[in-house]
């Protein structure tokens, strides 16, 4: 299994070959002890969280290598 320090500051690729940003943080179930997605930062900082950061969610990842794949386009 992948850890944080693995996937912090991959680049993220939708399916159109675009680079949509870098893994900044993991969101993680500790109940279930699953990953549920990946926090992606754009660029720009508002209020302690970069203002272009976005969720992608687990289930829209094809690939960690790396790079991180989706399966879907984000931009």
């Amino acid at each position: 299994m992948l850890i944080k320090k693995e996937i912090i500051g991959k680049e993220v690729i939708d399916t159109s070959g675009v680079v949509i940003g870098k893994v900044e943080d993991l969101e993680v179930n500790f109940e279930t002890q699953t990953l549920e997605g990946f926090m992606v930062g754009k660029g720009g900082f508002m209020f302690g969280r970069s203002s272009g950061d976005m969720l992608i969610p687990y289930e829209n990842v094809k690939v960690i290598g790396d790079k991180i794949l989706l399966t879907r386009d984000f931009h």
